[in-house]
């Protein structure tokens, strides 16, 4: 994510960014105080977004998305939510996911389209990459709640707040010069050392019901702090193949939306595991 790194960036110095900021942080701060239809919902408006910026991005590399199947298994995800259609379709989470992983191979047959395995592959790894690691966004909110769900989004937000303050200020070494040539070692390292601060305070105050502990605090730190950067990398490699600077132009001033959830993307799951195994 990254709202509160770029109201300190351009507070008042463009209004459509400023309008954004207005918006954008009640509303999601809103959605994920009230949970449910409302938090779900704007999570996969931003996931069909995102499949579609990715389509966009490959499209320039020469690599067509099945975006049909990826919207398709985005919707019955989405469902899941609401109703139980595994009873439906007679199928589990990881049954589906194999049988539309499935359908995207023998589609591809039929098209007329080049580059068959690339296709195929990118395909499947979107399927992975945005509607199944952004679902766990979404799990955790419906199965640990708003403080915790909160606490995620709070700890991506000052990792890539400090990460570009210090960074900007006090970075000359570049971390990926090649994949990302405004991320420092000085940033990186202050990001990563501020979200294990956020994180001792949250937990040592018990604003979470998470037992504070030095090894909740240093996983949970190093899953926003070090996996949500890596995530944040990735998504600049991509758009480096695409020679692309931002993935999108929804939202007005601040790029894509993949931009911003792109360290959420790698942090959301490892955080469930984390939760599921020690919270």
């Amino acid at each position: 994510m990254g709202y509160i790194c770029i109201m300190i960036k351009s507070m008042f110095k463009n209004n459509s960014r400023t309008l954004v900021n207005i918006i954008g942080v009640p509303l999601l701060l809103s959605s994920i105080y009230f949970g449910e239809f409302l938090f779900t919902t704007l999570i996969y408006f931003s996931i069909f977004v995102c499949i579609h910026e990715l389509y966009k991005i490959c499209l320039k590399l020469e690599i067509n998305l099945q975006f049909f199947w990826l919207y398709f298994f985005s919707i019955l995800l989405y469902l899941t939510h609401f109703f139980d259609i595994q009873e439906l379709i007679i199928l589990d989470d990881m049954q589906l996911f194999s049988l539309v992983c499935i359908l995207i191979i023998i589609t591809e047959f039929f098209l007329g389209e080049k580059n068959k395995i690339q296709n195929i592959s990118a395909t499947i790894f979107s399927i992975i990459w945005l509607i199944v690691f952004l679902n766990f966004i979404v799990q955790i909110r419906y199965d640990y709640g708003f403080e915790i769900t909160l606490l995620m989004f709070l700890s991506v937000w000052i990792c890539d707040t400090f990460a570009f303050v210090i960074g900007s200020k006090f970075g000359k070494k570049k971390i990926f010069p090649k994949i990302s040539p405004n991320k420092t070692w000085m940033g990186t390292i202050a990001g990563y050392i501020c979200s294990i601060i956020f994180v001792f305070f949250i937990l040592q105050y018990r604003l979470v019901n998470i037992d504070f502990s030095y090894f909740n605090v240093f996983i949970i730190g190093s899953i926003f702090g070090c996996i949500g950067q890596i995530g944040d990398a990735l998504e600049s490699l991509i758009k480096r193949y695409a020679n692309i600077k931002d993935s999108g132009k929804i939202l007005r001033g601040h790029g894509g939306m993949l931009d911003r959830l792109d360290s959420l993307i790698l942090s959301a799951p490892c955080f469930y595991i984390f939760l599921s195994l020690f919270a």
